[in-house]
């Protein structure tokens, strides 16, 4: 093998250990691959396959005693990192390998400023002084797209949106020109526009500074975007690695079969048009929201407006899918119907009663005819209550009796797909997607007349989403309900809206059926958002077979 073809990374025998008493012995067991020089390798998978615990491994950040390495070795050039001392791991750690995490806002230390976080690296790994490192901070800012990278430098992490502290993650990552980037998931919470400007810059600097990318990722679509080479993870094993186009277009393992085809296939359905009867179940009419955001000492006091001037309907049995960057005002809105948000004016008539109007005690009837599933299943369930007691407190509220509430606890737990004897657990010991399927449950016991639905598969596994998102689908034709999706990820608005909405900063900018939408797109923002969608140039093999393009 020649020196460009030896590989900078080679993980051998890899195993580590989970404490006892788990669901299985180890998180990862004898996994075996390698990083090349100047390539992108996507490690796939599904929650708890062991993907961010290999990453954690070659940083050496595995928590102790909780997680051990058992067995195996990890080799950069050549060295085994698992036997280094803890010294000679932190001179590694972030010089030659540095790593950009999942959640930006809780990797960046929320006291310290921006500059401040990238320049420590500077000081412990390098001679610069203190203007060389100033200057270096200031440029990394800017190679990775900040605008104003002095103001930014001089900026807390929460006064930034969730885009630009992922740039943040990534110029600190990059602030010592290291050998291997290892990316956790880091575009999994970003809207499409900005998933593409992540995805587009870590490409660009990957081929500037030759890196070696080691991406971590459960979206076949960012693996198409991006990879050379994808490696396969399930329950703690590599079941398939290859090239890119071989395992996205000939995938020879079952799993990876299974996770290809549960994908959100990105067309509007293919069943008769929503044709809407009689009066809309509700309707909002010029619906405005300006928050007042105070000033600082690096930018004046503003306005920020996030629902301008709003119109929607929804009848009886359909739904209707909000889609737009974040920020974009559709979560206010939604916020607004169910009344955890007053807006500064406007109307939002439910079955002819306009619910803006009513104080308190008159908007109490009407709560339990409009409920909400919220993104985060394990934020917005109680963890001190067992799942049978939060699905039926609702009821109760409104005059069940408690054995009746808890028995119909039962039966929706049956309905959205879990045994009856969950209602005797608490929410910490289910999956995110069974959390979701109880916070599902729960809305249903109030038996509303609309569901509204926030981000609720955004932070589940392909297999997951597609599991709940047809449960979705089930329940409203069963019950007939009205539903407002929300959403960032246009292809799954595609698969479950018959109405589309798009929003850009507070306002629908288009509105229309779900398959003209996304197949005759008239407004340039809503072309940009579906232009963004990553891997446009991929088919699954499943809609390959279906004919679809």
């Amino acid at each position: 093998m020649s020196e460009a073809a030896t590989p900078l990374l080679e993980i051998k025998g890899l195993t580590v250990a989970l404490p006892e008493g788990g669901d299985r012995a180890f998180a990862v067991e004898k996994i075996d691959y390698t990083l090349n020089p100047d390539e992108i390798l996507c490690i796939v998978g599904e929650s708890g396959s062991g993907k961010s615990v290999t990453a954690h491994a070659i940083m050496g950040l595995l928590p102790k005693p909780d997680l051990r390495i058992a067995a195996g070795g990890i080799l950069y050039r050549g060295r085994n990192i698992v036997t280094m001392s803890d010294a000679e791991q932190r001179k590694l750690r972030g010089h030659r390998i540095a790593m950009i995490f999942q959640e930006p806002m809780t990797a960046l230390n929320p006291l310290m400023r921006i500059g401040a976080q990238i320049e420590e690296a500077l000081t412990i790994h390098t001679d610069l002084d203190r203007a060389a490192r100033t200057a270096r901070v200031v440029e990394m800012l800017a190679a990775v797209g900040l605008p104003n990278p002095e103001e930014i430098r001089k900026s807390y992490p929460f006064r930034l949106s969730g885009g630009q502290r992922q740039r943040v993650m990534i110029a600190m990552a990059l602030a010592l020109k290291p050998d291997i980037l290892i990316a956790d998931e880091p575009t999994t919470a970003l809207d499409v526009t900005t998933q593409k400007q992540i995805l587009d810059l870590i490409k660009e600097i990957q081929r500037e500074q030759r890196m070696a990318v080691l991406f971590i990722t459960h979206d076949f679509g960012v693996v198409a975007e991006i990879a050379d080479r994808v490696a396969v993870m399930r329950h703690g094993r590599v079941v398939e690695i290859g090239a890119a186009e071989q395992v996205l277009n000939r995938p020879a393992h079952p799993y990876t079969q299974a996770l290809i085809g549960s994908l959100p296939h990105g067309r509007a359905g293919d069943g008769p048009a929503f044709v809407p009867e009689g009066e809309p179940l509700i309707a909002a009419t010029d619906v405005h929201k300006v928050y007042k955001i105070a000033g600082t000492r690096v930018g004046g006091a503003r306005t920020l407006v996030v629902s301008d001037h709003v119109h929607l309907t929804i009848h009886p049995g359909e739904t209707v899918g909000l889609v737009g960057e974040s920020g974009s005002g559709k979560s206010t809105l939604a916020r607004t119907i169910v009344g955890l948000v007053k807006p500064d004016g406007g109307r939002i008539d439910f079955e002819g009663a306009d619910l803006l109007s009513l104080d308190r005690d008159a908007f109490r009837p009407y709560r339990r005819h409009v409920q909400m599933v919220f993104q985060d299943p394990y934020a917005s369930l109680n963890p001190r209550h067992k799942v049978g007691e939060i699905i039926a407190q609702g009821p109760v509220a409104f005059g069940m009796d408690k054995a009746e509430a808890l028995a119909r606890a039962r039966d929706l737990l049956g309905l959205v797909g879990l045994e009856a004897s969950a209602a005797d657990r608490y929410p910490h010991e289910f999956s995110g997607g069974q959390r979701q399927r109880v916070s599902i449950a729960r809305a249903l016991a109030m038996e509303p007349k609309l569901l509204i639905a926030d981000e609720p598969v955004s932070a589940l596994d392909a297999s997951v989403q597609a599991q709940v998102l047809a449960l979705l689908a089930e329940i409203k034709t069963k019950l007939n309900l009205a539903m407002l999706f929300i959403t960032h990820d246009l292809r799954i608005a595609a698969q479950i809206c018959d109405t589309v909405g798009v929003m850009k900063l507070g306002r629908i900018v288009e509105i229309g059926p779900a398959a003209q939408v996304f197949g005759n797109p008239q407004d340039d923002y809503t072309k940009a958002l579906l232009s963004a969608i990553p891997g446009q140039g991929w088919t699954p093999p499943a809609a390959r077979a279906e004919g679809v393009s």
